[in-house]
């Protein structure tokens, strides 16, 4: 089939999944389609199912909890899945970048590149008769139906009352538009850019450093014994300052005096800045000492291991916050604040542990690059599984004795049933519980107007049950 043809179809199939609509079983659908769209282009583009199988994983994450951060992750995958199915073996960095730019400008890089090109075959094959018949045919032919149409009507009563029932009041000025946007959107996913110079560029950029020559090592020794000291004084100085630091921490952590919510709150947050800035100056430190040469010198084993001790010691440092945090949520229950702790806590970890591979291993500054962003998307599909409203809800009303009934109904409105049988079955003040009556009427409300493209899988579960 045609490109245009199966973008024209995908445009209106687009159309009817979101056209005025919010997102739920219309994003799975829609998923589906574009995953069945771009198996079938596998001969020319090499289709990674994984990627696809993530992309629609993620679709059925907004099925289940449709919330901004559900939704925002879904469009990631969409990009990466775009992107890998450009070039499957594009690092992830360049691969969110492919996937954005070719569902934003492909048709009009394609055509200026079209219009750039020498190469009339191209061109003729891109404009061939055969296509230009099918568009004309189709053109003259819908012109004709409507003539004929307007005198049938006038010679048949009953063909009359049937044509006056045909109402068009759906289409419109945004209708049409929002239609062209699917079309440009599919037309971009089946005629993707031509990008063969990033990717060659991306290939080209390697793990590992480049190994030096003997002669070359011999002729930079000044230098090298240079940075060796240099390195090695820093590292010293700044290993005796963070153990410093973890000892007068540990003894503030675990001794027995009472702290106010509001100083452990200070305590936990100042954790968390020393914690960024030591690894920000850690990650910048090891990048610039072992950015060359000084990964293959001899002599170099003092401040590799300075700089082990150093990422050692921040690992402790980040221990100390884990548990702050975690004893921080005990007495106080969740926030998002709070899990975004963790979150940072654990990209954190992530990033200390690829700047040891980086410095045993003689890493490349490209690999912690690939490696990190990889990271940081696996962690945004898993965190997506979670729904993190009533995960938040759910916690706090059974395990705190005083929740914080404000901030749970300043959560999204998935929360809204759990809120409702806990003001029924608890002692809430009147003030509160009015808040939460309105909350839940307005959820259901809500839910009842939602059209069968928005549903959610509660909603089509309910449905099924009925």
């Amino acid at each position: 089939m045609n490109v245009h043809i199966k973008s024209l179809l995908s445009a209106l199939a687009f159309n009817l999944l979101f056209y005025s609509k919010s997102f739920g079983l219309n994003l799975f659908l829609i998923s589906i389609l574009v995953v069945v769209l771009i198996s079938t282009l596998k001969a020319k583009r090499s289709t990674s199912w994984v990627y696809a199988l993530t992309y629609v994983l993620t679709s059925i994450f907004v099925l289940i909890n449709p919330t901004g951060f559900t939704i925002f992750v879904h469009f990631m995958a969409l990009m990466v899945y775009v992107g890998k199915s450009i070039s499957n073996q594009t690092s992830l960095y360049l691969t969110w970048l492919l996937g954005f730019m070719n569902l934003l400008i492909a048709s009009i890089a394609n055509f200026i590149q079209r219009q750039n090109s020498v190469e009339e075959k191209d061109v003729k094959k891109e404009t061939s008769p055969k296509l230009l018949n099918r568009l004309k045919g189709g053109f003259f032919a819908g012109i004709l139906l409507i003539v004929f149409a307007a005198l049938y009507k006038n010679a048949n009563p009953v063909f009359g009352n049937l044509v006056d029932q045909i109402n068009f009041d759906f289409i419109s000025i945004s209708w049409v538009f929002f239609t062209f946007l699917g079309y440009v959107i599919f037309l971009n996913i089946l005629r993707p850019l031509d990008a063969k110079e990033l990717i060659a560029v991306d290939a080209s950029q390697k793990n590992e450093l480049n190994t030096p020559t003997e002669i070359e090592i011999i002729g930079q020794k000044k230098q090298l014994e240079s940075e060796h000291t240099l390195g090695s004084i820093i590292f010293i100085a700044l290993n005796f300052l963070l153990v410093f630091f973890l000892v007068t921490d540990g003894i503030y952590l675990f001794q027995n005096t009472d702290i106010s919510n509001a100083e452990y709150s200070a305590s936990v947050h100042q954790g968390v800045y020393a914690l960024m800035f030591s690894i920000v100056l850690a990650i910048i430190l090891i990048l610039y000492f072992f950015r060359g040469n000084l990964n293959f010198y001899k002599e170099n084993t003092q401040i590799k291991t300075l700089t082990y001790v150093w990422i050692s010691l921040n690992i402790i440092l980040l221990v100390f916050t884990s548990y702050k945090n975690f004893t921080y949520i005990e007495a106080l229950g969740l926030t998002y604040k709070r899990i975004g702790v963790f979150v940072y806590l654990l990209l954190t970890l992530t990033g200390l542990i690829t700047a040891y591979i980086k410095v045993a291993e003689i890493k490349s500054l490209i690999y912690l690059v690939r490696t990190n962003i990889a990271t940081v998307f696996t962690l945004l599909v898993i965190s997506a599984a979670v729904p993190w409203d009533r995960t938040i809800t759910y916690f706090n009303l059974n395990t705190l004795e005083n929740p914080d009934i404000h901030y749970l109904l300043d959560l999204g409105d998935t929360n809204s049933i759990q809120l409702y049988n806990y003001a029924k079955k608890k002692g809430v003040n009147y003030d509160l519980k009015i808040s939460v009556l309105e909350k839940h009427e307005e959820y259901i409300n809500l839910q009842s107007e939602k059209a069968w493209q928005e549903y959610t899988l509660v909603q089509l579960v309910q449905n099924y049950l009925k």
